[in-house]
């Protein structure tokens, strides 16, 4: 049985003989509203399209009780099926857009048309730069202010393409055909619902340019509404980073705060670099000699990962020939590098000595002969461990 009783509570999958309902196809999705009769109310959440000229319509019945056979009203949800409108009628703006902007090799590869928004995938070989994106909007819009008709006719499907309306590839036509027309902008084979003329549509706005595969890019975008809440929301955020700032121009003040944060950042690195200058000479003169080669294995706290290795440079180069193990605790946790000089790294392996002190700290760590890192958590662990760094250089000394 296609329809059985449902009780209030339930939900069903509903067939009517007929209904005002647009199944979903095509990207757009279906209608939602009701269906009432008798002593019965229902709400239709989603409608489909199983089968040429049959829909589905899935509800929750809110009261009564819902009988195979009996008569009811089927009314669409206005405002809910006027948003997917608008989204629609922009979504064939958009494809026009693309082609005039990007090129005639643009091609739909997808859409999803929604009440809250739409989708659109197409062809093309490159990301869409934001001067592209403003132009696409910009197309868009004007069609809008212009308050262009929206026409549509069934023709024959030969006649409609040798007439230039756009096919979907890999879409099945029967020999008859819907065409949407919105003239001196677009012709398209479609069988989804339409605005009667462009400026319904109210405003557009693009939220977001993306890949999604080899060649294929999605644009989403907003539209009546929607896109006014959005551009509103927006607006209301500038303002209140414009507050926080203090100015009226707070894209102006927020690259000079950018350029105040670069030359901070340099000025860090000079202070960075000169106290790894003046920690290289103590540690060289902390340097023990084990089996005739000089080691150091310290602490200098307060360092990242990238200072350290800083650090393990500038001593290097000053020490000649030697190895080297440096820890630092930062941010509650400890980096740990070894480095060995070149012209004894074939005897002793940076990633070999790291590997050990990091394991008997508590923590992993390897790397390549002359230079290799790693870390911990346990830092009590860790002076013990930097102290066993001498033993396991003697033990690979020859």
């Amino acid at each position: 049985k296609l329809v059985q009783q449902a009780d209030q509570g339930a939900e069903a999958e509903v067939f009517l003989d007929r209904t005002p309902f647009y199944g979903e196809s095509g990207g757009q999705v279906g209608d939602v509203g009701a269906i009432e009769g008798d002593d019965v109310r229902c709400d239709v959440t989603v409608t489909e399209k199983p089968l040429d000229g049959l829909h589905s319509h899935r509800v929750k019945v809110l009261s009564g009780t819902l009988r195979p056979g009996m008569k009811v009203t089927a009314a669409v949800e206005g405002g809910h099926r006027a948003a997917v409108v608008r989204n629609h009628t922009a979504t064939h703006l958009l494809q026009a857009a693309l082609r005039s902007v990007l090129g005639e090799h643009v091609k739909q590869s997808g859409s999803l048309v929604q009440a809250e928004r739409l989708r659109f995938d197409f062809t093309h070989f490159s990301a869409v730069s934001a001067e592209e994106l403003e132009a696409v909007e910009d197309f868009v819009n004007d069609r809008i202010i212009e308050d262009v008709p929206v026409v549509s006719e069934v023709m024959d499907r030969e006649a409609a393409v040798e007439a230039g309306a756009i096919a979907l590839f890999g879409e099945k036509y029967g020999e008859h055909v819907r065409v949407v027309s919105i003239p001196g902008v677009s012709r398209e084979l479609c069988g989804g619902t339409h605005e009667r003329a462009t400026g319904q549509t109210g405003v557009f706005v693009i939220t977001h340019e993306g890949s999604v595969a080899s060649g294929i890019r999605r644009i989403e975008a907003l539209t009546g509404r929607a896109a006014f809440v959005h551009l509103r929301d927006r607006s209301r955020e500038l303002k209140g980073i414009a507050q926080l700032l203090r100015t009226e121009e707070p894209l102006a003040e927020v690259m000079r705060e950018q350029d105040r944060a670069k030359e901070l950042d340099r000025e860090l690195q000079r202070k960075k670099a000169a106290q790894a200058k003046d920690l290289a000479g103590p540690l060289i003169k902390a340097a023990r000699d084990v089996g005739g080669v000089k080691v150091i294995s310290a602490r200098a706290d307060g360092l990242g990962a990238k200072d350290l290795r800083g650090l393990g440079d500038k001593v290097r180069d000053k020490m000649g020939t030697g190895v080297i193990v440096l820890a630092s605790v930062h941010e509650g946790q400890a980096a740990i590098i070894a480095m060995v000089t070149k012209d004894i790294s074939n005897t002793y392996h940076a990633g070999n000595i790291l590997k050990q002190v990091a394991q008997a700290a508590g923590g992993r760590g390897g790397g390549k002969p002359e230079m290799a890192q790693g870390g911990t958590r346990e830092i009590g662990k860790l002076d013990a461990a930097l102290e066993s760094a001498f033993q396991i250089v003697a033990d690979a000394t020859p």
